[in-house]
């Protein structure tokens, strides 16, 4: 069993039918699958699962296993919120495998790269809280109150329009001005859809000006009440477009980060890979490439620890590539790794790293400027750069000054402390940052 239930991997009661499992198991590993994004010792476990309980005979040993050992039913789960039910914790241990191999592309280092060696961790990680997922900004956004208000500014429009009937052409081209009006007023993630949406959108400010115009030098010839639907046509106008365009922008947002994304989503990119196809990011050699899978087998269980955490493999902004990016709530662990010898690791007083008290040429200062730019990039966010060494020939030790922007890490303790950092924010997920770093920062867009 490996610690887990296949009913629980699969989300499934134990009385659920063959067509239950069948459906539960082809959702599921739609969205478990390393090639989609997911998380390939989740994906093992999905497999491994559907192996027990797609075979009659196998499910009903497995049954007899579960009632010997005096495992409770699974029950089906019940929530009022639409976020994924959490996997479980015990199986995500280290792995040594990837599916992502992709060696074509990339130059052969002279030497070959190291082998595993202390990349076990003490004891598991597991899932450090098994509450719902909360995604801020929520969902939906302003759809509501600019619904409303954009309903109610309409039919005052078309009532004013309407209440003195249509008698002659300039009536007719007073129509079209307050169909302009009308555009002018739509979110634009629908007015873009509106034929000659841009012409229409400028007839519809020249009739709102002429509406401020008469307003302003013709007011003595105007009832109260005229006057008083004028500045509610124009004022509504504005009021209506700022509340729209607000929804427009949450619209945006909730495509590009949707709930599959927010709620199922945790892994984009691949190692050694820019995560975006441009000619700024400078290649790496296979050794590179070998050592950042290394180093994402070493990320995976810290990802499956934290129901809202995020990994980006090959995180840009700008030019400038990180090997992987960690981001929980609001914090963000920028994660590079090096190969060295045995011994003792620290950083001097200039962010050099020293090793057993001799300087020692590595990316540390490259990574202490990645963490400066991303700060300024992501304000809100707490960044920090993990600076993970391994070495085949001995144990490496490591040493560090908390009010320093860059951590070593020795391997075999480097998923706890990321654990450790990363843990305080719960589970949150701040969907504008993820939208920044994904669809933003490899661009250079403000």
């Amino acid at each position: 069993m490996r610690g887990s239930d296949h009913y629980e991997v699969l989300n499934v009661d134990r009385s659920a039918s063959p067509a239950e499992i069948k459906s539960a198991y082809r959702k599921l590993v739609r969205q478990v699958h390393p090639d989609q994004g997911g998380n390939a010792a989740l994906f093992r476990l999905v497999q491994e699962a559907w192996t027990t309980l797609s075979d009659p005979a196998k499910r009903a040993a497995y049954d007899r296993q579960l009632d010997n050992a005096g495992t409770p039913t699974a029950q089906p789960r019940t929530t009022t919120r639409e976020e994924p039910d959490p996997a479980p914790a015990d199986p995500f241990t280290w792995s040594t495998e990837q599916p992502w191999a992709n060696t074509s592309q990339q130059q052969q280092h002279d030497q070959p790269p190291p082998q595993p060696q202390d990349d076990q961790p003490q004891e598991p990680l597991h899932r450090t809280d098994s509450g719902p997922v909360h995604a801020v900004p929520t969902f939906g956004r302003w759809r509501l109150p600019a619904l409303l208000a954009l309903a109610l500014w309409t039919a005052l429009l078309v009532g004013v329009y309407l209440s003195d009937g249509i008698q002659d052409a300039w009536d007719i081209a007073l129509g079209v001005g307050i169909a302009g009006m009308l555009v002018l007023a739509l979110p634009p993630h629908w007015s873009r859809r509106v034929p000659l949406s841009a012409l229409l959108k400028v007839l519809g400010a020249v009739t709102a000006a002429l509406y401020l115009a008469m307003l302003l030098f013709a007011n003595d010839e105007l009832s109260t009440l005229d006057r008083a639907l004028v500045v509610a046509l124009v004022v509504g106008l504005v009021v209506v477009r700022v509340l729209t365009g607000r929804w427009s922008k949450a619209h945006a947002l909730d495509r590009a980060v949707d709930r599959t994304a927010t709620y199922e989503f945790n892994l984009w990119g691949r190692p050694g890979e820019p995560l975006v196809e441009t000619t700024l990011a400078a290649p790496i050699t296979q050794y590179d490439v070998m050592l950042q899978r290394r180093t994402a087998n070493l990320l995976d269980p810290v990802v499956a620890a934290l129901p809202a955490a995020k990994l980006v493999h090959g995180a840009q902004l700008g030019a400038m590539v990180v090997d992987h990016l960690l981001l929980n709530g609001h914090r963000a662990a920028l994660v590079l790794s090096l190969a060295g010898p045995p011994g003792a690791y620290s950083l001097d007083a200039y962010g050099g790293l020293q090793h057993n008290g001799q300087p020692l040429d590595s990316p540390a200062q490259a990574l202490e400027g990645a963490v400066q730019s991303w700060r300024a990039r992501l304000r809100q966010v707490d960044v920090r750069g993990f600076l993970i060494i391994r070495s085949d020939t001995g144990k490496v030790t490591t040493h560090y000054r908390s009010d320093a922007p860059v951590t070593p890490l020795a391997p075999q303790t480097a998923a706890r402390d990321l654990l450790t950092w990363l843990q305080p924010e719960g589970n949150v997920v701040d969907r504008q940052v993820l939208y920044d770093i994904l669809h933003r920062a490899p661009y250079g867009l403000t």
